[in-house]
């Protein structure tokens, strides 16, 4: 990955959401990603940057237990430039005087997830919801009421939230996240070593050719998410992973031979 401009970067709700500790993960191995905006939701961070606001958003792809987030590269004909991947660190927090026979509710946003088992073993019984916004919102949601509702959020929460108190840590078991640095602009490397092809396949033998094109050319499949399509059967939007070393001009020039693909990134991952 080539770039010297600084680029202006989006990710979600704030420095101390899971977002936000990734996203000071990504700007250590990019330099070129610029300090941060923060965006209230999901859907802002899309919208920002399909409306040109930034230039990239550090966004999740995958957590351990849960599907692949891929689809949104695919249905906006969208890239990425950068990847990384760290553990989540899930706390849960109390507001100041809680005690543990009071919780009646325990919130927070997609990492809540991740600590089912524990919040099960834990706390039986007591509902659990998924913040529409972010872990930051639902912290600050629980601090103005009653002292009954528990948060899941990072270890760096009480940074921004200093009235929040540890209950517990680490309670994920250990769960990873991975994250994308996502643009609407391809930057390609001349000589990558992860490329991402996303493609439509149904059951004629097309994906199984793709992959073994692609691999005669020095890359082998690392992983695949396939999404359903409302057309035919066994007919799935696909994004593919694959580790290796070639030249772009040599896959650029092998996709063309496979309509309907698309190079979704090639780029070098930086430790």
């Amino acid at each position: 990955m080539t770039q010297t401009k600084t680029l202006r970067l989006g990710t979600l709700g704030g420095a101390a959401t899971f977002a936000g500790e990734a996203t000071r993960s990504m700007r250590a191995r990019y330099p070129e990603f610029g300090e941060p905006t923060y965006f209230p939701s999901m859907e802002a961070c899309w919208a920002a940057l399909k409306a040109g606001e930034v230039d990239v958003l550090t966004l999740g792809s995958e957590r351990t237990g849960q599907p692949h987030h891929g689809r949104q590269i695919i249905l906006n004909n969208w890239y990425v430039i950068g990847e990384l991947t760290q553990p989540l660190g899930c706390n849960l927090y109390f507001t100041p005087g809680a005690v543990k026979s009071r919780i009646r509710r325990i919130s927070g946003h997609g990492s809540t997830y991740q600590c089912l088992a524990w919040l099960e073993r834990e706390f039986p019984g007591v509902p659990r919801d998924l913040h529409g916004l972010n872990s930051l919102a639902a912290g600050r949601e629980a601090l103005a009421g009653d002292g009954t509702t528990a948060v899941v959020g990072t270890r760096s929460l009480p940074g921004t939230l200093p009235d929040l108190q540890l209950f517990a840590q680490d309670i994920d078991a250990g769960a990873l996240s991975s994250w994308w640095a996502i643009s609407d602009k391809p930057v390609f490397s001349e000589r990558p070593r992860q490329l991402i092809v996303v493609g439509k396949f149904g059951a004629d033998g097309g994906l199984g050719d793709l992959i073994a094109a692609v691999s005669g050319k020095g890359f082998r499949l690392t992983t695949t998410a396939a999404f359903p399509v409302e057309e035919g059967i066994s007919i799935y939007d696909y994004l593919l992973n694959f580790a290796g070393a070639g030249e772009l001009a040599v896959i650029k020039r092998l996709l063309s031979a496979f309509p309907g693909t698309r190079l979704a990134a090639a780029f070098e991952p930086r430790k």
